[in-house]
């Protein structure tokens, strides 16, 4: 095997190449080059790290840099596709590797790499490291004039037999769209039951890289995670195989292409033209294949032409475009071997939407959400969006374009929380602008009452986040926030930009960043505007990460969906957290995104304790479009508007509540206070509770449990409940009509002798 070398020419040329923004030629041999990664906004910065490329692609091996959320190092940080000028992509992925145990913590003590052959043919890179006692290397290859990077990973056991591990390959694109495994687009994590294809694809309009993961059984993070369940018994070995296939285009006909002849399927092809009702050709046509009713692959045409291998067998397709309606479908059957050609004729030109946005009761413009909530919902991302927002600047208005056809648009401005949403039916002509207006009243104002909201957990577009500082800012008011709030994984890049338009609107902006090593991620806020983390979080211990957050500035430190299988109160209790438990931790998240109730039942464990570690609550929004930031949000308590550092106190006061919709409205204590009480002297505590989706229960919580209940009904409902004669502490479960639910904070009861009254 070869020692690693430098080899400088190649390095030197190509960076001043990159340096002075001129094209590196195209070329058709392998190479490797070492140091910081060539790829335009690659990860890979390290001397110590490798890059591989040909004509097809590149991408680079984090050698000595760090990996995102703590990942040992070895492993796949970027990867480029080579544009028509021969000049590389910027970086596609955040992360696209090997992945031991479904992202639970890697403790790893050392990683040797070894160049197995560095050929103009071929470039062939093994990296062997360690996960607790299992040894594991994976080997990277890539040959001349390949759209494909082959790995092979296997695992040797040499401690105590391991059960029940999810392991895989996983692909998390920082940029673009994702197309799913067949029949699983909808699904977080699924166990796969013959799936129709055995691929995950992150695409755009100028690129795609497919994941194939034969051996996959089980779908984790919408198809990133392409994992094989197992055990491995002592000295047990297991073998795994993939490809990262990178294309330069939004055109998945490659994939299936790659499919056929990686599985040996026979085939044939499917060819025609794609026209307008007017008979215009549609200059960039989509034809989207169907299989057993759901989406399969899809082919890009070119001047109105498309063409297409695909495995024998009956599938249904139509044509689309840009902006387009869709054709009507058709029903296919590939034949062994045949070509058969199949136009289209029926589609639709584009049409436009212009829409105001106002409070129905004072007519105020407000800012908003626009889904479609019936009408054609574009398959292909980049051909046209399913959701949109007003703008920043002109407040309440949107303009968009759609696909000609009947519509229900679904309007949503702090929806669930203050306001139910809007309906509004319209029907989209070809080549014209349809007018509408939506007027949403809204129930209650939080902020007239002291009340701020904000959803504290929430990325912009750092690693896997695919959503701009703008779009952060125009769904968090969309969603009815009070504060704007950003936590990118280990980064403050984004602050600038996302105060500058908080500002602009007069919204508090609270900068926080998401500290994320692989046992667990910490949210800590409010930090200083351009604070950088010193720590490495793959490798420093748990009160370093705490010690530079205060550096920062932090006022609280939250520990993030804490019992997930990376969560730090899960990997405290495998003893899998460096330094074990810091004390100095302040809040236990409720995280939308998980199931969130052992948090809940850990925090007020630990009230019964006497111990003030509070709520805070985050949707871990990523996609703006795709996902709903504010889905669950702190309503925090501070009277006037706060700035950042009065915000995170009154949290770490816990005068605040965690809601997924009913607000609460105290009238003699704040969640977070002490209600000193006289042995037979009853007292009573008051709220006025709210729900825009009725109210259905409340529940007072106290050191034993349940201690009292109420069925409610309507909107609006004062209640009050009588309080334990006992120190200890009580807390508000409200739940309204679909059951959403809100979580109080405590109130601290405290028994004292009347004369301290």
């Amino acid at each position: 095997m070869l020692k690693l070398f430098y080899t400088s020419l190649l390095v030197s040329s190509l960076l001043l190449a990159i340096g002075l923004g001129v094209a590196v030629p195209s070329y058709a041999a392998v190479s490797i080059i070492h140091g910081k990664t060539i790829i335009p906004a690659g990860n890979a910065t390290s001397d110590k790290d490798l890059t591989i490329r040909n004509d097809k692609l590149a991408f680079s091996l984090a050698v000595g840099s760090a990996p995102p959320w703590g990942v040992a190092r070895g492993c796949i940080v970027d990867i480029a596709n080579v544009k028509a000028d021969g000049s590389l992509s910027n970086d596609r992925v955040a992360f696209a590797d090997f992945i031991p145990n479904n992202w639970s913590s890697w403790p790893t003590t050392y990683q040797t790499v070894d160049i197995v052959k560095d050929s103009k043919d071929e470039a062939i890179v093994k990296i062997t490291r360690d996960f607790g006692k299992v040894i594991i290397s994976t080997t990277y290859s890539l040959t001349s004039g390949s759209e494909r990077i082959h790995v092979k990973t296997t695992m040797i056991n040499e401690g105590e037999a391991l059960v029940d591990m999810l392991s895989g390959y996983t692909l998390w694109p920082d940029a673009g769209y994702k197309f799913a495994v067949p029949i699983y687009s909808d699904k977080e994590e699924a166990v796969l039951n013959h799936p129709i294809s055995d691929r995950f694809v992150g695409y755009d309009a100028d690129w795609a890289i497919a994941l194939h993961a034969p051996d996959m059984t089980e779908i984790k993070s919408k198809s990133r995670d392409l994992y094989t369940q197992h055990s491995l018994k002592k000295s047990e070995s297991i073998t795994f195989e993939g490809d990262y296939q990178v294309l330069a285009s939004g055109d998945l006909s490659p994939v299936i292409r790659a499919e056929i002849e990686r599985k040996k399927l026979p085939s044939g092809t499917l060819t025609g033209s794609v026209k307008t009702q007017q008979g215009k050709s549609v200059t960039e046509p989509a034809v989207v294949v169907l299989k057993k009713g759901v989406p399969y692959i899809w082919v890009i045409g070119k001047h109105g032409e498309y063409n297409i291998d695909l495995p024998v067998g009956d599938y249904q397709v139509y044509a689309t475009g840009k902006g387009y309606s869709d054709s009507a479908k058709h029903d296919v059957n590939i034949k062994r071997n045949d070509s058969q050609t199949l136009s289209f004729s029926d589609l639709l030109a584009p049409g436009k939407v212009n829409i105001q946005v106002t409070d129905a009761q004072t007519t105020a413009a407000l800012d908003a959400k626009i889904q479609i909530e019936k009408g054609n919902k574009p398959l292909i991302e980049f051909f046209g969006a399913k959701t949109f927002f007003t703008e920043l600047d002109s407040v309440g208005q949107a303009q968009f374009t759609l696909a000609p056809g009947d519509y229900q648009l679904k309007v949503s401005a702090g929806a669930n929380f203050v306001a139910k949403p809007v309906f509004i039916d319209a029907t989209i002509v070809p080549n014209q602008t349809t007018n509408l207006v939506g007027a949403v009243t809204v129930s209650t104002y939080p902020t007239q009452h002291g009340w701020f909201a904000g959803d504290l957990h929430h990325h912009a577009d750092v690693l896997e986040g695919s959503t701009s500082p703008m779009f952060l800012v125009r769904s968090q008011l969309a969603a009815g926030l009070n504060v704007t709030f950003v936590s990118d994984h280990d980064s403050t890049k984004n602050h600038e930009a996302i105060k500058a338009l908080s500002d602009k609107r007069g919204v508090p902006f609270i900068p926080s960043i998401e500290i994320s090593p692989s046992w667990g991620h910490f949210n800590v806020f409010p930090i200083e505007m351009g604070a950088q983390l010193s720590v490495e979080p793959g490798v420093d211990d748990v009160h370093s990460i705490i010690q530079d957050a205060r550096r920062m500035g932090a006022t609280v430190v939250a520990s993030n969906h804490p019992y997930i299988p990376y969560g730090y109160l899960s990997s405290l209790e495998k003893n899998t957290a460096p330094g074990g438990f810091n004390p100095s931790i302040d809040l236990i998240e409720i995280n939308s995104e998980v199931d969130y109730m052992k948090a809940v039942e850990k925090a007020r464990q630990l009230w019964s304790e006497g111990l003030p570690y509070y709520y805070t609550a985050g949707s871990d929004t990523h996609d703006v479009w795709n996902e709903t930031s504010g889905h669950n949000r702190m309503f925090v308590y501070t009277a006037s508007k706060p700035d950042a550092k009065a915000f995170a106190q009154a949290m770490k006061n816990g005068h605040s509540y965690a809601s997924f919709g009913p607000v609460i409205y105290p009238k003699n204590v704040m969640f977070g206070d002490t209600l000193k009480l006289a042995v037979n002297q009853s007292q009573s505590i008051n709220f006025d509770l709210l729900s825009v989706n009725g109210l259905k229960l409340v529940q007072l919580i106290g050191n034993d449990g349940v201690i009292s209940e109420q069925t409610l009904s309507g909107d609006k409902v004062s209640v009050m409940f009588d309080v334990p004669q006992k120190s200890g502490w009580v807390s508000l479960v409200v739940e309204d009509a679909k059951s959403y639910k809100a979580f109080s904070n405590p109130i601290w009861l405290k028994m004292v002798d009347q004369t301290s009254f």
